[in-house]
C-alpha cells in the first residue's frame, strides 16, 4: 500500500514579493528531488502537487493520506532539508501502522506541533 503526501504548491504567497518562488513550491521542490535520489519502493510516499489546501496561515501544507487509514493535514514547515527529512520519515512511520495512527513517542522532533488536522477514513 502506497501512501500519498500531497503538498500544496502555492502556499506562503507574499503581496509584497507576488512574483517570488514561494516557501510551498520550495518544499515541493526539495521532496521531489529527496524522492527521485532514494530507491522507489513501498515504504516512501508518492507525491502529489496541489493548488492550495486552504491552510493559508499555515505555510508549508501537506496532506498524508492512505487507503483505509486515517488521513492527516500538517503545516508551518520550513521548506528546508530537516523538513523534508521529518515528513519523509514520519512517512514511513506512518505506512508501518496499521490504521496510520503512529505513537507520539516515536514521533520525529519535526513533526510536533505541526499536525492541523486528522481526517477520519473514509469508508467504501
Amino acid at each position: 500500500m502506497t501512501a500519498v503526501l500531497v503538498v500544496c504548491e502555492t502556499c506562503g504567497y507574499d503581496e509584497q514579493q507576488p512574483d517570488a518562488v514561494r516557501p510551498g513550491e520550495r518544499l515541493a521542490q526539495a521532496l521531489e528531488a529527496q524522492l527521485a535520489s532514494s530507491p522507489a519502493d513501498d515504504t516512501v510516499p508518492r507525491l502529489q502537487r496541489f493548488r492550495c489546501l486552504m491552510a493559508c496561515k499555515r505555510h508549508c501544507v501537506v496532506q498524508l493520506r492512505a487507503p483505509a487509514k486515517i488521513g492527516y493535514v500538517i503545516g508551518d514547515f520550513v521548506p528546508d532539508a530537516a523538513a523534508v527529512a521529518t515528513l519523509l520519515d514520519y512517512s514511513r512511520q506512518y505506512l508501518q501502522s496499521e490504521s496510520g495512527q503512529v505513537p507520539y513517542k516515536e514521533w520525529p522532533d519535526g513533526i510536533k506541533g505541526k499536525f492541523i488536522a486528522r481526517i477520519p477514513v473514509i469508508e467504501p
